[in-house]
């Protein structure tokens, strides 16, 4: 993993992906990612190593930072330099290019991804639960308004929180069971760290 790893920091500073998007939350969606498989059965080799990959290399082809095109075009290079086929890179790049929760919400259904139907459910998934982590969601609201309050990044946050993070669940975003049971814990740390303003990160 430590090349994948070298080259998520190589597109973050390429790019500038802040930490909010950063590898930080690259290796936690992995992480995630990898904890719901595990609860998952008759996972292959193939559907974990596309699922991990496609967790972890998500945000380097996010519209917000980069042309999905180009950014798409160099993952798919750097993945086959690594010894992927061209069908395995190429699902990849399909699952990552169609995750983002705003393009999501303007679609009818989900994207059909063949037999790489539940990585794209299991990366997506995991993507959406560090969404609950608040310090992302500040420090993307810095990245983006830097000469805004901290009172308004705070007031940004908990707006967010309330109108989309804490509806994931009752709008049917997160609908795994494997991901379902980790939405309590992850709510109340949510609350307690936007009562409290903390940025603790160590979910």
């Amino acid at each position: 993993m430590d090349d994948l790893f070298k080259f998520i920091k190589e597109m973050c500073e390429r790019y500038t992906i802040d930490e909010s998007h950063g590898l930080k939350h690259a290796i936690g969606t992995m992480k995630r990612a990898d904890d719901i498989l595990g609860q998952l059965e008759d996972v292959s080799d193939d559907e974990r190593k596309i699922t991990l990959y496609s967790a972890a290399l998500h945000d380097t082809c996010d519209h917000k930072y980069t042309d999905v095109e180009e950014a798409s075009r160099q993952i798919r290079e750097w993945l086959l330099k690594q010894g992927w086929s061209i069908m395995h890179a190429d699902a990849v790049i399909q699952i990552i290019t169609t995750m983002s929760y705003s393009k999501l919400k303007t679609m009818i259904g989900y994207p059909d991804h063949g037999p790489w139907q539940r990585a794209y459910h299991v990366a997506r998934h995991a993507d959406l639960l560090e969404s609950f982590i608040v310090a992302r969601c500040v420090l993307y609201d810095r990245q983006i308004h830097p000469t805004k309050s901290e009172d308004a990044h705070w007031l940004r946050a908990e707006e967010l929180f309330r109108d989309r993070v804490f509806t994931y669940v009752s709008e049917g975003w997160i609908f795994m069971p494997e991901a379902l049971k980790q939405v309590p814990r992850l709510e109340a740390e949510a609350i307690r760290c936007l009562g409290e303003r903390s940025m603790d990160w160590n979910l």
